[in-house]
Parts: C-alpha cells; structure tokens; sequence
C-alpha cells in the first residue's frame, strides 16, 4: 500500500503542470467557442490565440477579438460601455480602462478581473483566457435567450394603433399609402416635405 501511494504522489500533475493543464483546457475551450459563434477571425489559426493571450492588453489581435465579442454582446443586450481595439501596444491602458468599466457594468464576479490595478490585469494570460472565458458565456447565454424569447414588435411600429390611424388620415387626404417597412420618422420626414 505504501509503494502505490508513493507511486501515485509521483505520478500526480505538480502544481504547475495543473496550472499549464488548466490553461491548455481554457485555450482549447475559447477556441472552441469562438468557432461555434461564427468568428472568422486570424486568432483561430494554431498557436495565434496563446500568444496574443500571452501579450493580453499589449496585443491588437486580442484587443480587437475583445471588441468583436462586445460588438457581438451589444447585439442582444443593452449594454452602455464599449470597447475598443487597439493598434498598438502603448494603447493597452486605454484599452483596459475600457474592460474595467465593462465588467462593472457587467458585474462581473471575478476578482481578478475587477479589483487590482487596471493597467496590470490583462498583462498576464490566465487573466486574458478568463476575460475571453466570461465574454464568449455571456455571449452564448444572451444568444440562446434571443433564441427562446422571439423578439416584440417596439411601441411606435407599424402595428401600433396610432401608425394604422397615421396611415389611415394619409390616405384619406389623398396621399399614398405608405410602405410596411416605413420608420415613424421616415413617416413624419415624408409629410413634413409635403
């Protein structure tokens, strides 16, 4: 018994192999996820992702995928802050000023991302894979719930009763019809030309 627990304390990952270990999974997961989300992006290409991670904030290449995922993220959410890529290293604290106020916004719950100096939490690539990590699930989830809840025609629309009876008093006054796809202000634009 003694020989296999040995053995076994041997065999087991080190503290740094689990941390090496952890990284590879969270890289090979971000890769993943970026895929089935439809980026098309050079970071895909095999070895660019770790090394643009690697550089964090000091690499366009992961400032710019950053930007797409907020891009994507502002699609489905109502979200204020943004993010900007960047085109070089000396804009990287620009650029995490930015994350910052983001994931305030975002209340994100890792501390690592939020507390701490702000010009060092993206200089390190197990903060950067984790960044890439909560924006590609916070991505997915505002994905899926678009997805099961179709979205309502907004007050004002075509349908909306005061558009119809808008609709109706053109017509009566001669005017033509105007087309379904019309704006309320492309509506208004048009009789005020008149």
């Amino acid at each position: 018994f003694r020989r296999v627990l040995v053995r076994t304390q041997h065999s087991a990952p080190r503290g740094r192999d689990l941390i090496m270990e952890h990284d590879s999974l969270l890289l090979s997961d971000v890769l993943e996820a970026l895929e089935d989300l439809g980026y098309k992006g050079p970071l895909l290409e095999d070895g660019a992702l770790e090394q643009a991670s690697t550089s964090g904030a000091l690499s366009p290449e992961y400032t710019k995928l950053c930007a797409w995922l907020v891009s994507e993220l502002k699609l489905y959410s109502k979200l204020e802050e943004s993010v900007q890529a960047t085109n070089s290293p000396t804009e990287a604290e620009g650029f995490s000023l930015e994350v910052s106020g983001l994931l305030a916004e975002m209340i994100c719950p890792y501390t690592c991302l939020t507390t701490g100096d702000v010009t060092k939490r993206l200089l390190n690539k197990r903060n950067c894979l984790l960044l890439l990590t909560y924006l590609l699930s916070e991505l997915e989830a505002a994905r899926m719930l678009c997805v099961n809840k179709p979205p309502t025609k907004p007050p004002g629309g075509e349908g909306s009763e005061v558009f119809k009876e808008l609709k109706s008093i053109c017509i009566s006054l001669g005017m033509s019809k105007p087309p379904a796809n019309i704006t309320m202000f492309q509506f208004f634009s048009g009789i005020e030309k008149r």
